[in-house]
């Protein structure tokens, strides 16, 4: 099962935060298929990554085709399900920032959010992250070039310790995958964990000011497929004032 959201695009994973065609914990999973080639935005939480495998085989793309796997930042909903996505496509280039990485390679529950979203009842007490290393680290700025596609890494650090938006150019038009970064209508997502900061996200969230940003793909809640710069001029307005942002 999957959403085409237009040809070539899709979504092949998400839990009760999105289209819950995978495990409840999974953070929405967006494949794009160009030119017979694929990319992924995020990897889900590992519970149910068969599913999201099954899901990009039935879009009709073949996991051998599939290029690089972005990651936004390494919390479970996000990273859980890398280290299956290496097993099932070992050739799957892992790309991501350099903290970030770090995390996703040796960090720590307490370091993952996960010690602190335990107790909020987020993720099952068993729940185990398996680590995995990046294969690529990503500069601010950095553009990676694939035939019909351009992805330029915008990092972010405000959600968690050093997020990542990718902006992507394609078909003319300019999508930004925001993970939990910012989402539609100015929202932001603060939590009580290591690596989230609210002076990160005033600092760093002007990096996306204007871009021109045509659709917001944010990974959980709504998305925005036109006048996407919006929604983000409205969180960089937020953080302008001395009254918290709207949190999701």
């Amino acid at each position: 099962m999957y959403i085409r959201l237009e040809e070539g695009f899709y979504i092949v994973g998400g839990g009760d935060t999105g289209p819950g065609i995978s495990s409840y914990k999974d953070c929405n999973v967006y494949l794009v298929a160009d030119k017979g080639r694929g990319i992924l935005f995020d990897a889900g939480s590992g519970l149910d990554t068969g599913r999201i495998l099954e899901n990009i085989r039935e879009t009709g793309m073949e996991l051998s085709r599939i290029q690089y796997l972005f990651i936004t930042h390494c919390h479970g909903d996000h990273t859980g399900g890398v280290q299956d996505m290496k097993t099932a496509m070992p050739h799957l280039v892992i790309a991501t920032s350099e903290k970030e990485a770090g995390l996703m390679e040796r960090g720590t529950e307490d370091m993952l959010g996960l010690t602190a979203a335990k107790v909020k009842g987020a993720y099952p007490a068993d729940y185990v992250f398996r680590h995995q290393k990046a294969d690529r680290i990503l500069e601010n700025g950095e553009v990676i070039r694939m035939p019909g596609i351009a992805v330029e890494a915008v990092v972010t650090p405000g959600h968690s310790i050093e997020s990542v938006c990718y902006q992507m150019e394609w078909k003319g038009r300019r999508y930004l995958f925001s993970g939990d970064s910012v989402y539609k209508n100015g929202a932001l997502s603060l939590q009580n964990c290591y690596g989230s900061s609210l002076k990160d996200y005033r600092t760093y969230l002007p990096r996306l000011a204007d871009r021109k940003i045509d659709a917001l793909i944010p990974a959980h809640f709504g998305f925005a497929l036109t006048g996407g710069q919006a929604h983000i001029d409205k969180a960089l307005a937020y953080l302008k004032s001395s009254a918290l942002p709207p949190m999701v």
